[in-house]
C-alpha cells in the first residue's frame, strides 16, 4: 500500500491539524477574556448553557500550543522539550481534577484564577472542569508526549489516545444535539460546555492528523483503492446514522410517533 508522502493529501490533513492547535489556543484565550471581562458569550455560548472554567481554557492554551510546535517532526530540540512540557502540564492538570472526583478532594486548584467570578457560577463545584474534559486532557496530553513513539510491534500509541479523545468529546457533542445530558454531564457534577466539547473534538482530530503518515492514518491516506474507499465513504457512514437519528428524535417530540414506532406495527 503506497503512500504519497507530501502528497497534497496529506499535507491537507496536516494544515487542518496546525488549524485545531491554533482553534484551541484562541478558543483558550477568549474564554480567559470572558472570565476577565465577565462576558456570558464567551465564557458559555449562549444562557443556560455550561460554562468552560478558566483551568479547561488554560488547558487548552497549552495543548494548541504543543500540538502547533509538535508538528514538524524535525523541530529544534527547545520546541520539542517546550512542547512536551506544556503537554504534561496538561496531562497532570487533567489527573489532579479527576482525583478530585475520585477520593472527593479539593486541592484548591479549581479557583486559582478569577476566584471571585467562579464563586458567581451557579454550579456545585465552582471552577472544576467536567470530569469527561479532565479525562479528555490526560488523554490528549499523553497523546502528544507520545506522539513520536513507536512500540516494538509497530503500533502508534499516540493514534489509539486520539481516537479516544475523539470519542469523548463526539459523544459530548451527540448529547448536546440530541438533548441527552447524560453524554455530557454526571449528576450533581460539573457538565462538559459546548464549545469545550467542540474544541476538544476538533483538537483530538488535529492530534490524530498530525502524522498522516504513519500507523492507522495511513488507511485513509494511502493511495491505493482501500484509501480512497475510506475516503469517500467515512463522512457517509459516520453522518447519516446521526442525521437519521436526530430526525427520528425530533419527530418523536414533535409527536409524530412514539419511542416504539407503533405506526410501522
Amino acid at each position: 500500500m503506497s503512500i504519497r508522502s507530501g502528497s497534497r493529501f496529506s499535507s491537507s490533513l496536516q494544515l487542518f491539524a496546525q488549524a485545531a492547535g491554533a482553534l484551541a489556543i484562541l478558543v483558550g484565550c477568549l474564554v480567559l477574556v470572558g472570565w476577565l471581562l465577565d462576558i456570558a458569550a464567551l465564557k458559555g455560548i449562549l444562557p443556560g448553557l455550561a460554562t468552560m472554567k478558566p483551568n479547561a481554557a488554560i488547558a487548552f492554551l497549552l495543548v494548541g500550543l504543543s500540538l502547533w510546535l509538535l508538528l514538524r517532526e524535525q523541530a529544534a530540540r527547545w520546541k520539542r522539550n517546550v512542547a512536551r512540557g506544556c503537554a504534561l502540564l496538561v496531562a497532570l492538570l487533567g489527573l489532579l481534577t479527576l482525583s478530585e472526583y475520585l477520593f472527593s478532594w479539593d486541592l484548591g486548584i479549581d479557583q486559582l484564577l478569577f476566584p471571585e467570578a467562579v464563586r458567581a457560577d451557579s454550579t456545585s463545584l465552582p471552577g472544576r472542569m467536567a470530569s469527561a474534559t479532565a479525562l479528555n486532557f490526560v488523554v490528549l496530553g499523553l497523546a502528544l508526549l507520545f506522539l513520536d513513539v513507536k512500540t516494538r510491534r509497530g503500533h502508534w500509541p499516540a493514534q489509539f489516545l486520539a481516537l479516544l479523545g475523539v470519542l469523548i468529546g463526539f459523544l459530548a457533542l451527540i448529547g448536546y444535539a440530541y438533548g441527552v445530558q447524560a453524554l455530557y454531564a454526571i449528576a450533581f457534577y460539573t457538565s462538559m460546555a459546548l464549545h469545550t466539547a467542540a474544541t476538544l473534538t476538533v483538537l483530538a482530530v488535529g492530534v490524530l492528523l498530525a502524522r498522516p503518515d504513519r500507523g492507522l492514518m495511513t488507511l485513509v491516506t494511502s493511495d491505493g483503492v482501500g484509501g480512497m474507499l475510506v475516503r469517500r465513504r467515512l463522512p457517509v457512514v459516520l453522518g447519516v446514522p446521526l442525521l437519521l437519528g436526530w430526525l427520528r428524535l425530533q419527530g418523536q417530540r414533535a409527536g409524530l410517533y412514539g419511542t416504539e414506532l407503533d405506526a410501522l406495527h
